[in-house]
């Protein structure tokens, strides 16, 4: 009969069994409660990576509309100095040509007073004219090379002041379409920042639920290594107690589980031998024999649900 002390021993053993069993059942439910909530901490962390990822890829594209902006700022401003410039030009083309149309007819028909030039130096070469009559056409060729001369400054002030007006269209031209990009590029720039301040006030929220869901995450995980602190020391407790049972050569339950095993495999192997050499089985063989087959049996079948 175990003593007194040995009783003791084995029935804290018992406890301690029952509450290692007890502590492993909630270990497994705190993890499992653990893993979820860190799980829901990386979906949120996820939704941040790649909201973060959206908005690199916005501030490059509202960073090149930006650059864009600056050019064409630059181009209209350049334009705008050139309608000033040519503004100015064309002021001065316009007073050139009141001056000259003072001087001059500008209805005059250069073309036409070039060939009736022609015409008359052509008479002069070929026509037997007079000294009187001659001199005459001079006279007149002379004048019409004079009005001719007259028409010219009007014609080079009519073609510089178209030349001005044509460079001022121009200028005035690109300016405008300068302008245009700036502000369709600037549209663009800010429909792009906009849009990161949107994503940035997401993921202030999203940081907020992470980091909820991280605190929980602490909690949960310190309540688990409280409860597997506690598991370690029962462990510890228990090893002890099975040391001082062997001390009083008293063997646990699962000890003598596994030498009756141990025993019943030995005697089984004794039977078989019996069996294989023809040998009489008493009693005990026979019992031997039936509870192996009782245990295969029933291995077999937890094999089967197990399957």
């Amino acid at each position: 009969m175990p003593s007194t002390d040995a009783k003791e021993l084995m029935n804290e053993h018992s406890q301690i069994k029952s509450q290692i069993s007890e502590l492993r059942s909630k270990l497994n439910t705190l993890n499992d409660k653990k893993e979820g909530v860190f799980k829901e901490k990386d979906k949120y962390s996820e939704q941040i990576i790649g909201l973060i990822s959206q908005i690199k890829e916005l501030k490059k594209e509202r960073d090149a509309f930006t650059r864009k902006v600056k050019e064409l700022k630059k181009e209209r401003e350049e334009n705008n100095e050139k309608i000033k410039k040519f503004s100015a030009v064309l002021k001065e083309q316009f007073e050139a040509r009141d001056n000259i149309k003072d001087k001059s007819d500008t209805r005059i028909d250069p073309d036409k007073v070039r060939r009736e030039i022609d015409s008359l130096e052509f008479k002069i070469e070929t026509e037997g004219m007079s000294f009187e009559k001659e001199k005459k056409v001079m006279l007149k060729i002379n004048e019409l090379r004079k009005t001719l001369e007259g028409a010219k400054g009007a014609i080079e002030a009519s073609r510089k002041l178209n030349d001005a007006r044509k460079e001022l269209r121009e200028a005035r031209k690109k300016a405008n379409a300068a302008h245009r990009q700036v502000q369709e590029n600037a549209k663009e720039s800010q429909t792009r920042h906009e849009k990161i301040l949107e994503l940035s006030k997401e993921i202030d929220t999203l940081k907020e639920k992470e980091k909820e869901f991280f605190s929980k995450f602490s909690t949960e995980k310190d309540e688990f290594n409280k409860v597997n602190e506690q598991l370690k020391e029962l462990l510890v407790k228990l090893n002890k107690i099975n040391d001082q049972l062997k001390e009083h050569k008293i063997k646990t339950r699962e000890e003598k589980r596994r030498e009756e095993k141990k025993s019943l495999k030995e005697k089984s192997r004794e039977v078989d031998e019996k069996i294989k050499t023809g040998k009489k089985l008493t009693t005990e063989d026979l019992l031997v024999f039936q509870k192996t087959a009782e245990k295969e049996s029933s291995e077999e079948s937890s094999n089967k649900k197990s399957r």
